[in-house]
């Protein structure tokens, strides 16, 4: 695992994780396979599921910690019976799972952790991305996965704060904004297909595949230094935290078939270039507005 914050007139690497619930854990498998195959990891961006990963991972989570903790998991082990008009739950528990895995009490912050790590999520009020880089870490990523609907959002200076799916599912502009020159997707929806739902978690799934779609295919476009891995998730739920290891196996099988495009990009300075170039327009195109 990468120890320090920067590594100086080095090519940046970002590692962008989506959203998905339990398909999440399949996060733990990509980076397991780029530390085999020796690729820093300089940045971190979540959304949702991916900002538990995220976080955790920046503050020194050990992969194996995270996995024995997944397996013992239901998606009601994350919400707990609220009374409000805005919600049934809340999911609070979210943060203090973080809180208690990182063990550094219920203040760390954002900025303090050893690798640069943004947490995106959605105002629910204005439709606007907000993009924490600083503040309170459990509560950045209790609003980046609160379902609306299900969940109370989560108020943060003003902002009632929802899933961060809605605006960023892979997060690959909070990448570029972080510095990173080469930026790595996980995209855990390609090959997820719309499901006959059994439960909230697949109604909310099939409500993501809907609204992400444009957002991959923006994506797709953004740069020359951007690349996609596409777990093959399409056999698994959003509920299924019981297949921690075939997750996270079906995580690690896709990013080796990408580690050689990643090997070429650190060898590639010229495209490196023009990519970040390419990237720079797109994220003002985007239009973004962030938290922090």
């Amino acid at each position: 695992m990468p120890k320090t914050k920067n590594r100086k007139n080095k090519i940046k690497v970002g590692l962008a994780l989506g959203g998905g619930s339990a398909l999440g854990i399949a996060h733990l498998g990509v980076i397991q396979a780029l530390e085999d195959n020796k690729i820093p990891i300089d940045c971190l961006s979540g959304t949702s599921a991916g900002a538990i990963v995220a976080a955790c991972y920046a503050f020194g989570v050990p992969l194996k910690k995270m996995a024995e903790v997944t397996k013992k998991l239901k998606w009601t082990t994350f919400s707990r019976l609220s009374i409000s008009k805005m919600g049934l739950m809340n999911n609070s528990i979210i943060g203090e799972t973080i809180i208690d895995l990182i063990g550094r009490g219920p203040n760390v912050l954002i900025e303090d952790s050893p690798i640069p790590l943004a947490i995106v999520s959605t105002d629910i009020s204005s439709g606007e991305r907000v993009v924490f880089t600083k503040g309170n870490l459990a509560q950045a990523v209790t609003a980046s996965s609160c379902i609306p609907g299900l969940f109370v959002p989560v108020e943060i200076d003003g902002h009632k704060l929802v899933d961060g799916a809605f605006v960023e599912d892979v997060p690959i502009f909070a990448l570029a904004e972080l510095g990173a020159d080469i930026e790595i997707g996980v995209n855990l929806q390609n090959f997820h297909p719309y499901l006959e739902p059994q439960n909230v978690l697949d109604i909310f799934s099939n409500v993501i595949t809907i609204l992400t779609k444009k957002q991959y295919a923006l994506i797709e476009k953004s740069g020359l230094n951007t690349l996609l891995i596409k777990p093959h998730l399409e056999h698994y739920s959003s509920s299924d935290f019981a297949k921690t290891d075939d997750l996270i196996a079906e995580g690690y099988r896709a990013t080796t078939l990408v580690i050689p495009e990643i090997k070429n990009l650190l060898e590639d300075k010229e495209t490196l270039t023009f990519g970040a170039s390419l990237l720079k327009l797109f994220v003002n195109l985007f239009s973004l507005k962030d938290k922090g």
